[in-house]
């Protein structure tokens, strides 16, 4: 295909993409770049051609009737039928996907190559924001080193019921601490890998960043045979990947409170309402309440809404808020 025609054809898609209505022939002709015959029937052939060819490769080019009575048709690309929707993968799909990224990464493996190129072209649904000229995987970055090496036992252990013993720094300890588990499920979330499993230490079950075990994950039993707890049977990996930041961490759980502006009230109800508690305010503002263990992401998330949200209670919590703001003024002042 011509460089002219190829520009002609994606000018001709965007155009009937972004059309509200069906387009005619004669505002094809003139408008789109590329139609430049000087009578109307040569441009028909070409028009007709285009037409046939990104149909056949699946442009879903339709013709309707432009007015009411359907005297005069006219053009259009249904959006959705047009783009594909994102691919949602649960966590068992996620972790599968990473298993077989694992087994063909170094070569030998028959397909490895096309296996290589499919994940790539999935790995905006796997967690990564943003594609460059070279996507960037860093939804498989547990490759190699220590993380990789601890995710692949740390899912032998899942899968066998064994229960595990590590070294785990939070974000509220100066220095590690050991730390023995059971370990029930892994997810991916927000670009890292989780586990979620009973910590003896905790007395709880708890999620574990991955990037946060600071040793080598071994067996606490390593010579006993069969397993060495069972997975409680209402267990959903589901109900933790789907937590929102602030709600991850150890420490004692609170209660917040931010009120958001008209502005915003309609998105959080619509986004959060269905999870939280959303207090409406008569001058159309919301208030939700959530259950918060990780303060930092709280105050940061709160922040990054400028003007339209504010922490109510704690106090303690509202003060942070405000420290973060005059941190960011000074910033911004010398910048």
């Amino acid at each position: 295909m011509s460089r002219k025609k190829a520009e002609r054809q994606l000018n001709l898609i965007a155009m009937l993409l972004e059309a509200k209505k069906p387009v005619s022939l004669e505002e094809i002709r003139f408008s789109v770049q590329g139609y430049d015959q000087e009578d109307m029937a040569s441009f028909k052939r070409m028009f007709e051609r285009d037409k046939k060819e990104l149909r056949e490769m699946g442009v879903p080019i339709v013709m309707e009737p432009i007015d009411v009575f359907g005297e005069e048709t006219g053009y259009r690309i249904s959006k959705d039928d047009y783009y594909l929707p994102i691919v949602d993968f649960d966590p068992d799909e996620q972790l599968a996907l990473w298993l077989l990224h694992r087994l063909v990464r170094k070569g030998g493996f028959l397909f490895s190559q096309e296996v290589q190129q499919a994940l790539m072209k999935l790995s905006p649904d796997l967690g990564v924001e943003s594609m460059g000229e070279k996507p960037n995987l860093d939804w498989f970055a547990s490759d190699g080193g220590m993380e990789g090496e601890n995710l692949s036992k740390l899912l032998r252990a899942v899968i066998d019921e064994k229960t595990v013993v590590f070294e785990y720094l939070s974000l509220h300890e100066r220095k590690p601490i050991k730390r023995e588990v059971d370990p029930y499920g892994l997810y991916y979330a927000r670009g890292c890998w989780y586990l979620v499993g009973y910590c003896h230490f905790r007395e709880g079950v708890r999620s574990f960043r991955i990037s946060r075990i600071k040793s080598n994950v071994e067996l606490a039993r390593p010579k006993g045979k069969g397993s060495d707890f069972s997975r409680p049977s209402d267990f959903q990996v589901q109900d933790y990947s789907n937590r929102e930041p602030w709600e991850f961490e150890e420490g004692e759980e609170f209660e917040a409170k931010v009120r958001f502006s008209p502005k915003l009230a309609w998105w959080v109800e619509e986004n959060l309402g269905a999870r939280y508690p959303c207090v409406k305010g008569k001058d159309g503002s919301c208030t939700l309440i959530l259950k918060v263990k990780n303060r930092d992401v709280l105050v940061s998330w709160v922040c990054s809404f400028g003007e339209d949200a504010e922490i109510l209670s704690p106090p303690d919590l509202r003060e942070d808020m405000r420290a973060t703001l005059e941190e960011l003024k000074e910033i911004w002042q010398k910048g």
